[in-house]
């Protein structure tokens, strides 16, 4: 009897991965680019992470909007005073994915290799700066947009993302340089399909 039992989890597993409709909980490294530079300062990246959930919709082709805790984190070196600020800011982002599933039904879903695409909306939820600046909190705009392109992997019931993110709109309300957010991610998670 506990034979079958464990059986049947397994089966119930197995199955509900290679569904049609996956939900997908995942957590995430990410490395934030700030393009361009302000007037007598520069941007550096550092390490950020982020984690969420998706669904994915569809066999071959699918959709997958999802949401994500996203925190990155820069340095902005001065110039001319010398001195250098980290700083942290963290947002909601909304991606809308749009991807094809090279094997599909081939490898009866167990392997897969995809490719994605899509926009993502990113809303300002708080800002930490470590000591005065050139920039300061009221600085930085409400919301971000970004375009998406990445590849995907699937083993079973895991997953593994990787893919950048180009800025599409200005980080900074005035700023003197027009200076977007580029981000390249890399995520890893289970695929809970029915």
């Amino acid at each position: 009897m506990k034979k079958v039992s464990i059986i049947t989890v397994f089966s119930l597993i197995f199955s509900m991965a290679f569904a049609q409709v996956s939900i997908r909980p995942q957590i995430g490294y990410n490395s934030s680019n700030l393009t361009n530079k302000l007037e007598d300062a520069t941007f550096d990246s550092q390490a950020g992470f982020q984690f969420g959930i998706d669904g994915q919709f569809g066999s071959r082709f699918y959709i997958q909007p999802g949401i994500m805790w996203e925190s990155a984190n820069n340095e902005l070196k001065e110039s001319i005073e010398g001195t250098n600020t980290d700083f942290q800011v963290n947002r909601v982002r909304i991606p809308v994915m749009f991807g094809y599933k090279f094997f599909g039904k081939d490898t009866d879903g167990i392997v897969d290799i995809r490719a994605f695409t899509g926009p993502n909306a990113a809303f300002t939820i708080s800002k930490d700066l470590k000591q005065q600046s050139l920039i300061s909190k009221s600085d930085f705009k409400g919301a971000i947009f970004g375009w998406n392109l990445g590849v995907g992997v699937d083993i079973a019931i895991v997953f593994v993302d990787a893919g950048y993110s180009f800025g599409l709109s200005e980080v900074f309300e005035g700023a003197a340089s027009d200076v977007r957010n580029n981000l390249w991610y890399a995520n890893a998670g289970l695929r809970l399909g029915f």
